[in-house]
């Protein structure tokens, strides 16, 4: 055993301290440092605070008309951060995320430790902590963190019961075998934050490893009946009242729209099914490098003693994976929660690595990638500086600590590789990663932060737009983060160009929003009114005018 390994992971309470720490550091020091941006963050943000504005905590609100897109539990969560935190700012938005993720790192290690020993949970929470786009969502006022968390904690309790449950005879009173039941709470929660997701997801992984098994008695023994009843009293409590206020239109909206129809068809983020071959990796770096090493080692003849283990992770990876495969609507984030389980194939890989028990299977599977993995750091390193001073000269200094850490950090691995410090080489990478992370929410977002927020155009419009006076927007683009900076609601959303030259004949002065593209067509249109250009900003990647009729 690495003996420097050894004496950093040696207790729990310690590698539980480590795990809490870095996700303190990374997660939530920097949590306000910038605005919120689009296109989730101000939606979900302005959701909440319409749903605290009107005291209506059944049904929920966008831009002063019904919201149907996901249900509540998410939204309660920003709204009880805006009430710990004293409003809704970036801080209290992305406050559940940053919480949740840290809770999602937790179990993980829960999970290894209760899979294979306390090491394996201490690598793989590193491991989930430090995946980029796990760090990323996290510290973002979005739903996937928290939904990763409830279906984390749904595989915690079925591990737990799937642990305990085949004792049931000798012990059938025992606590640990009624965690079955959390299994289908944890599944209502998660429900209750994206849908039916939160429902498929669990099931769906959990009967597909008793199946691959034979353990057809402990799919009997789940207890599906009670358990499902129990997951339907949790999620009812909410949806009922909903649909009684609601009517059908709130159930066609929930339940098929935007749950069924939206797997099978899709009408945003269509693409084709072998879309997530090109992006996990890339979202997953740097851990995925060592993915496929970890992958074929679970299924290696030597592994052959702790194969229901493996299984259980590689099952949870391999169903979520092909599940938003086979979905005709696909984002990179829709992964998350199986972040949980590539961490865990990961950390026991590791854990083998370091331990020297894995000499045979070393050479190929770890080397190559991690040459690869320090000749990208190393490039990188160098070519910071030098793509900063040819494109933004004047934030050149600040490149600088990047290349420092990226160069530092590549010889660093490539040292303790020569050197057999295996353990050194893994903190090195979480170092690069935890390092790497805090620089650019704590220097680079902020710089960024004048071209991706809406804040800045809202603020020229709510020092033109006197009480009583319209402000509309011309286009099909959210207007969430224009509600949210501004505190207009509702704000009409004008679809047609007759409604826009309608509007902006109107006798009183009024104020319109529109995509630069769009305002130059509206320049060049028979009859269209004058008006004047009260403000001009790019947000998001794209170029907006407010102009007015006065």
């Amino acid at each position: 055993m690495d003996q420097r390994f050894s004496k950093i992971a040696a207790q729990p309470w310690s590698q539980v301290a480590v795990l809490l720490g870095l996700c303190f550091v990374i997660y939530f020091i920097n949590l306000g440092q910038w605005d919120l941006w689009s296109p989730d963050e101000p939606r979900y943000a302005e959701v909440s605070r319409e749903m605290v504005n009107r005291g209506d905590w059944i049904l929920m609100h966008r831009n002063g008309h019904l919201y149907t897109d996901k249900p509540p539990l998410f939204f309660w969560a920003i709204a009880g951060s805006s009430f710990l935190w004293q409003g809704f700012s970036p801080f209290s938005v992305r406050f559940p995320s940053a919480l949740f993720g840290t809770l999602t790192v937790l179990l993980t290690y829960f999970i290894g430790k209760k899979l294979y020993s306390s090491r394996t949970g201490f690598l793989s929470g590193l491991v989930l902590a430090t995946a980029f786009e796990f760090a990323y969502l996290s510290t973002r006022g979005n739903i996937d963190a928290t939904l990763t968390f409830f279906t984390t904690a749904s595989f915690f309790c079925f591990l737990q019961w799937y642990e305990y449950g085949r004792e049931e005879r000798i012990r059938p009173r025992s606590l640990k075998s009624l965690s079955i039941y959390g299994f289908y709470i944890s599944m209502a929660f998660a429900t209750s934050v994206k849908g039916l997701p939160g429902l498929i997801l669990p099931l769906l992984v959990s009967l597909i490893y008793l199946a691959v098994q034979k353990d057809w008695k402990g799919i009997r023994r789940m207890k599906l009946l009670p358990g499902m009843l129990l997951y339907m009293v949790v999620v009812l409590a909410w949806y009922l009242p909903a649909i009684s206020r609601g009517g059908s239109v709130y159930l066609r909206e929930t339940l098929f729209k935007h749950s069924m129809d939206a797997f099978a068809k899709g009408w945003t983020h269509v693409h084709p099914f072998y879309y997530y071959l090109y992006t996990f990796p890339v979202e997953f770096l740097p851990w995925f490098v060592f993915l496929p090493g970890a992958i074929v080692y679970g299924f290696f003849k030597e592994t052959i003693g702790k194969r229901k283990e493996f299984l259980l992770a590689f099952v949870w990876f391999a169903a979520i994976f092909l599940f938003f495969s086979i979905s005709k609507g696909k984002r990179g984030l829709y992964l998350l929660p199986l972040y949980p389980a590539a961490s865990l194939m990961v950390g026991k890989f590791w854990e083998d690595a370091i331990s020297t028990s894995m000499e045979r299977f070393r050479r190929e599977w770890i080397s190559i990638p991690l040459y690869g993995l320090m000749a990208v750091i190393l490039v990188a390193g160098l070519a910071a500086p030098w793509v900063v001073w040819t494109w933004f000269p004047a934030y050149f200094s600040y490149s600088l600590p990047v290349a420092f850490l990226l160069v530092g950090g590549s010889l660093a691995l490539s040292f303790s590789y020569r050197f057999k410090r295996h353990g050194i080489v893994f903190f090195v990478i979480v170092g690069l990663m935890a390092g790497g992370f805090f620089y650019t929410l704590r220097v680079a977002f902020p710089f960024v932060n004048s071209y991706k927020s809406a804040r800045f155009i809202c603020q020229e419009i709510s020092s033109r737009v006197q009480p009583g006076e319209k402000l509309a927007i011309y286009g099909d683009f959210e207007p969430a983060p224009f509600n949210f900076y501004t505190g207009i609601v509702p704000i009409p959303v004008l679809n047609e160009k007759e409604d826009l030259l309608n509007f902006l004949r109107s006798p009183e002065r009024v104020f319109c929003l529109l995509r630069s593209r769009d305002f130059s067509k509206f320049q060049r249109m028979e009859g269209s009114p004058e008006v004047q250009v009260i403000a001009q900003r790019g947000v998001g990647g794209e170029d907006f005018v407010v102009i007015s009729n006065r």
